[in-house]
């Protein structure tokens, strides 16, 4: 992996209690879609014929289910929504376990079980599993469409004409569960059942919880013995504790369909609910869905400074690219973040690295195409400030917005003051490095160690602006 200049310590070079500089190595969460999305974008699409990515005497874990898994056919994202199944994948070792993502959106479980079950039962072989989640379309009274009847009544039925003119017996929902269940065993598989995914709907400072489906498919896994991974039990605490507004930013357009980040979060919450539980088929598989951390040494009782930016990205390339999620994991209440973004918020879209953002100071969000054809949706400056202002807070630590003059553009300048008002978040102006000049003297002895403005070592022989002993020096 590259080595980023994401972050350093640079505490007395700013005002603050000074501790270690850091160099870390870029953990990119989203790799899927950012820097490997031409490796992987043969994956968007739904797998043909079904058990196409099966690896020689490894199962593959066919999962099926509505546009909350994947959106659409082509699942590439080109509404700025993103189904869970195209990070399953993450957390299952995939030399052991292939995930092939067979959902399809607008279908209920009736539908699919008509339409597109028997096309995945042709792939299905002894050993494999089956991961089955349904419920967002079951509703409702669109008879001659995809209502299936509520419950779990294994007699209850219905004769409809269906919309392509025919006959059609309906079942109900936990009797569809029941049909996939035993369908999947008697190909020698394993069924799966699985919650819904949370809609992203708060009612009195909580998460709205569904207790018709999820209870119907939790029901019937107990009645068929077979394991249930719970997205929305697991995910309701930890979305509530998110608040309403960041969850909002897990979705786009709606409360239904989530943006590319909220399917990361489904996704975790699926491997978090099979974490814990061992009798679950798929836990042996499955790899460490502990997030990550940055590897910093604390002082016992004194706050940790982080300066989040540099010249290899910007506020939006931090976020898609996985590198906040290692702060945000990191940060404990009292510490201090640095917001320091700069010349990329100018660079382009969709192309020239992908770092630029919506020119705006103002809280918005829109679906660009990329040079790599992946649909993504690209928020303002502002959008992104705020992101990082509410995770900064749900921590309990400190936000500060630093303009540095001859470095900060004058229109993030601008961004900056007005979102500093906005927030109300210390906005610390700095002055240009390029004045200093400073020489190493006896208070601060050649042996002391020694690190660039980019928080990286360097040897004696290195010339020019340091931080040696907590102050910024210029080596002759």
């Amino acid at each position: 992996m590259k080595e980023m200049r994401l972050l350093m310590v640079t505490a007395a070079l700013l005002g603050y209690t000074m501790v270690a500089a850091q160099t870390i190595v870029s953990e990119n969460v989203f790799k899927d879609i950012t820097t490997l999305s031409n490796v992987r974008s043969t994956r968007f699409a739904r797998p043909s014929p079904a058990g196409k990515y099966r690896k020689a005497g490894k199962p593959v874990a066919f999962y099926i289910g509505d546009s909350t898994m994947r959106t659409l056919t082509d699942g590439n994202g080109w509404s700025g929504e993103w189904g869970f199944g195209l990070f399953a994948q993450e957390w299952f070792d995939e030399n052991e376990l292939v995930v092939e993502n067979h959902a399809l959106g607008g279908t209920s479980s009736r539908t699919y079980y008509n339409y597109e079950w028997p096309t995945v039962k042709k792939g299905i072989k002894e050993g494999d599993f089956v991961v089955i989640s349904f419920g967002h379309n079951d509703g409702g009274k669109l008879w001659e469409k995809r209502s299936t009847i509520s419950g779990t009544s294994a007699t209850e039925t219905m004769v409809v004409t269906n919309d392509h003119g025919n006959q059609e017996t309906v079942y109900s929902f936990g009797q569809y569960m029941r049909m996939f269940v035993d369908e999947a065993r008697a190909l020698g598989a394993t069924p799966i059942l699985c919650s819904r995914t949370p809609r992203g709907s708060f009612s009195n400072g909580k998460l709205s919880m569904d207790n018709s489906y999820r209870q119907w498919s939790m029901a019937v896994a107990k009645e068929k013995g077979v394991a249930f991974v719970d997205i929305e039990g697991v995910a309701n605490p930890i979305y509530t504790d998110f608040g309403e507004w960041k969850v909002t930013q897990l979705y786009y357009n709606g409360t239904l369909h989530t943006s590319l980040l909220g399917a990361w979060h489904n996704a975790w919450c699926a491997a978090l609910s099979i974490a814990a539980n061992e009798e679950n088929p798929l836990h042996k598989y499955l790899k460490d869905s502990t997030p990550p951390k940055l590897d910093i040494v604390r002082e016992e009782g004194k706050p940790y400074t982080f300066t989040v930016g540099g010249d290899d990205t910007s506020a939006r390339g931090t976020l898609r690219s996985g590198r906040w999620g290692l702060v945000y994991n990191t940060l404990e209440k009292g510490d201090i973040v640095m917001l320091t973004f700069g010349p990329n918020e100018m660079k382009s879209i969709i192309s020239s690295g992908e770092l630029g953002c919506i020119q705006s100071a103002e809280e918005s969000r829109e679906v660009k195409q990329m040079s790599t054809s992946r649909y993504e949706v690209v928020g303002s400056y502002g959008w992104y400030m705020h992101y990082y202002v509410n995770d900064i807070r749900e921590k309990g630590a400190i936000p500060v917005i630093v303009n540095t003059e001859g470095e900060t553009p004058e229109k993030v300048m601008a961004w900056n003051k007005e979102l500093s008002q906005l927030y109300n978040v210390e906005l610390k102006e700095e002055g240009s490095a390029a004045g200093i000049d400073i020489s190493l003297n006896d208070d601060q002895p050649s042996t002391m160690p020694a690190y660039n403005l980019s928080g990286q070592p360097v040897t004696s022989a290195y010339k020019g602006l340091v931080i040696v002993g907590g102050k910024k020096l210029k080596k002759h």
